[in-house]
């Protein structure tokens, strides 16, 4: 470190905060497939070795990235995310499944419109015969 002039640790900082995201081969493949990371080592497992080693004696300032890892943390806390994000995983495959499922959504909501003018129809006949 040169003690010429300021620093705020931010490369540090970086490394620390990916260590503390990378434990173990699973860790760097999610990053990998996020395009976070790019793996020229070979292996996911040399990848996570590498970060666990270079993080050992780091003195990052884990303030920085607190509050992006509480945001990581909070997003796979929600359960909706993960159901909407399985659902679209599994059963949205293709722009016709797609097209499918938005003409299936437009019937319901035209049988759900049709069904709930039904009764007031009903409702205006009955008052038209006692001639109100």
């Amino acid at each position: 470190m040169c003690p010429d002039f300021q620093n705020n640790f931010g490369v540090t900082s970086y490394i620390g905060f990916l260590d503390s995201l990378i434990d173990n081969a699973d860790g760097v493949k999610y990053l990998r497939k996020s395009h976070i990371l790019q793996n020229f080592l070979g292996s996911d497992d040399d990848v996570a070795q590498l970060f666990n080693e270079i993080g050992t004696d780091l003195v990052p300032n884990n303030a920085i990235y607190s509050d992006v890892k509480s945001k990581i943390e909070d997003h796979y806390k929600t359960n909706w995310k993960k159901w909407m994000a399985q659902f679209f995983h599994e059963h949205v495959s293709s722009p016709w499944t797609i097209l499918a499922f938005t003409g299936v959504l437009l019937e319901l909501g035209m049988t759900a419109a049709n069904s709930g003018t039904a009764p007031c129809e009903a409702l205006l006949e009955y008052l038209k015969e006692r001639g109100y």
